[in-house]
């Protein structure tokens, strides 16, 4: 992955002649830095006001696509009039309406029992957290010891197969999901939003975890995509930024270029 800003002729000149741009941003670890318990993740000031002059920019759409539930997500950046993506793309909210894929009463049932049985089974180890964000169900490890890590996982993978292939694990960032036995991801998201779009508009696609993979493959070959993290580490992203500081420096150039519908050679 080349830097962002070490390409920035190039990227420059894309933003600045497409006719319209679609930001989508990952949450946690993008748009915030990754700490120790999710509530704690506030979005700050500065960076909500710079969405809500991203919106207001001409020819400006954009989207925050996050692993968290969306009514979760929906507080946490709390700007109007964007589109929110939660649980990895099975809620999503335009300023249309709301897309959202509801489990079945047996399905709801089934969760229930899952969340039960771990939190009876993981009650002596300290740090873990069990969020129930709906249709997925979030185990974090971030506080726990390492020792317990491969028994986390053995425990997950044990309870699922129980299920038969109606729920499947996923990983994060020190985090395991359990989320139903359905195709979907960021990805897909993406696609279904940009779908009927037109030819002359740039997406561009920033997030930090392994859930964002899908929504890079997606992106790639028609927009920008980058990856926020060390530049080493292996991506479907062909441009990185070290941390949510630099994304934040990264968004405040493209409102350079795009505010008032001007076309600014910007350089910083």
């Amino acid at each position: 992955m080349k830097h962002l800003f070490e390409d920035w002729e190039n990227i420059q000149a894309r933003i600045q002649g497409a006719k319209n741009i679609f930001l989508f941003l990952d949450y946690d670890g993008t748009l915030t830095p990754i700490v120790s318990s999710p509530e704690l993740a506030l979005c700050p000031l500065e960076v909500k006001l710079l969405l809500e002059k991203l919106r207001d920019s001409p020819n400006v759409f954009l989207g925050i696509i996050s692993g968290r539930s969306l009514e979760d997500l929906r507080e946490k950046v709390g700007v109007p009039g964007i589109i929110y993506v939660g649980n990895h793309g099975l809620d999503i909210q335009n300023p249309a309406g709301l897309h959202q894929k509801k489990l079945s009463p047996a399905r709801e049932k089934e969760l229930r029992k899952i969340l039960q049985t771990l939190q009876e089974t993981f009650a002596e180890i300290p740090g873990i957290l069990l969020e129930d964000k709906g249709s997925i169900l979030a185990v974090h490890y971030r506080n726990v010891a390492q020792k317990y890590f491969r028994w986390i996982h053995e425990v997950l993978k044990e309870t699922v197969e129980k299920w038969k292939g109606r729920w499947k694990i996923a990983h994060g960032k020190m985090v395991f999901e359990i989320r139903p036995g359905v195709d979907f991801h960021k990805g897909k998201a993406v696609k279904e939003i940009l779908k009927g779009s037109s030819r002359n508009l740039l997406p561009i696609y920033i997030g930090d975890d392994q859930t964002d993979e899908d929504a890079f493959r997606e992106v790639k070959g028609r927009g920008i995509t980058v990856f926020v993290g060390p530049g080493w580490l292996t991506s479907e992203a062909e441009h990185y930024l070290k941390d949510p500081t630099e994304v934040h420096n990264f968004l405040l150039r493209c409102y350079a270029i795009r505010r008032n519908g001007s076309h600014l050679r910007v350089t910083m």
